[in-house]
């Protein structure tokens, strides 16, 4: 199980920088268009990795203030920028996510000494609220022309990603220190399926950079 999860760990890395590199070779199809700060965001993603292991491999117990504190805060607004105001074009449902995660953000740094890894609290909301996004971008793709031309639709290939990644480890995180303390080999196993889940959410990034076609 440990050979597979270093397998997929190392592959993550290679196909995260991938992700990044052809973002980076569409930026000039993408720099009039909103789409430019997701290509911005990918590789904001890659440098945060760079740091975890150049940096943060010599510091290890600072990792849960760098990723609770800074890097899932600024994945999850962002992801509600392109979500809500970008794509279903909600300012009220932008704000209201933002305003809710925030709060929950703050409460966090009062027991963050107390979280393993990652706050299950602050987690649990920011997925939740992304969950209701996703459920929405799938209702708004299906009742309109944008299902057919799905090849196409950047959006179509970001929300499978988005959705199998956050939706699909939200018990890995939310559950985190009860699993390992409890149900380590099951631990254990929802690690493997979160690294095999982080390489095809990239993946489907990439995808999304080559065929999709930018909306402005």
């Amino acid at each position: 199980m440990k050979e597979l999860q270093t397998i997929l760990y190392n592959l993550f890395l290679y196909v995260e920088f991938i992700c990044a590199i052809v973002g980076i070779i569409h930026y000039k199809r993408l720099k009039d268009t909103y789409w430019k700060w997701f290509v911005i965001y990918v590789v904001f993603i890659a440098s945060v990795e760079l740091i975890n292991i150049f940096v943060l491999a010599h510091f290890p117990n600072y990792r849960k203030y760098y990723y609770g504190f800074f890097v899932i805060p600024i994945e999850f607004l962002f992801l509600y920028w392109l979500y809500a105001k970008k794509s279903l074009q909600s300012t009220k449902l932008y704000w209201i996510s933002n305003l809710i995660y925030i709060a929950f953000y703050l409460l966090n740094l009062f027991t963050l000494n107390q979280v393993r890894y990652i706050s299950s609290m602050t987690y649990t909301v920011g997925v939740f609220l992304l969950s209701i996004m996703i459920y929405l971008e799938f209702i708004k793709q299906i009742k309109s022309d944008e299902i057919l031309n799905f090849k196409t639709n950047k959006m179509f290939y970001i929300n499978i990603a988005v959705m199998l990644f956050y939706i699909g480890t939200l018990p890995f995180f939310a559950y985190d220190k009860y699993l390992y303390e409890n149900m380590y080999e099951f631990w254990q196993n929802y690690k493997t399926f979160f690294l095999f889940s982080v390489n095809i959410m990239y993946i489907l990034f990439t995808i999304s950079f080559i065929w999709g076609k930018p909306r402005v």
